[in-house]
């Protein structure tokens, strides 16, 4: 299944190797957010995106394990380019979600949902 999201959340435990990628869907699955493991430079292309405000287009195959929906067996991680108004209209979305996600993660306390 090949997936299109915009890249929300990154994590590795070190400066190098492989790390995990939290997408915000836009096209391609009927799920809000999947998780992905990636390799150092398919996670440098998803960080790079994630900085100038591009999503990202992954193929992989869609899991559930946990609650959670993983993509496993990524491959072909690829910025997607679109136009300025496009990535405009991206951008404030994410911003507003990161702004409502801080509040709600100040007002119930630092042990919120875990």
């Amino acid at each position: 299944m090949r997936i299109t999201g915009a890249v929300v959340r990154m994590h590795r435990s070190g400066p190098r190797g492989e790390g995990t990628v939290r997408l915000r869907v836009l096209a391609g699955a009927e799920v809000g957010r999947v998780r992905i493991t990636l390799g150092e430079e398919d996670y440098r292309v998803a960080g790079h995106a994630h900085l100038v405000g591009l999503p990202v287009r992954v193929r992989g195959r869609l899991e559930s394990r946990g609650g959670f929906r993983r993509l496993t067996g990524v491959q072909e991680v690829a910025p997607v380019q679109v136009d300025e108004a496009e990535r405009d209209r991206l951008m404030k979305a994410l911003q507003a979600n990161a702004e409502t996600a801080a509040f709600f993660g100040e007002a119930c306390g630092p042990d919120c949902g875990e």
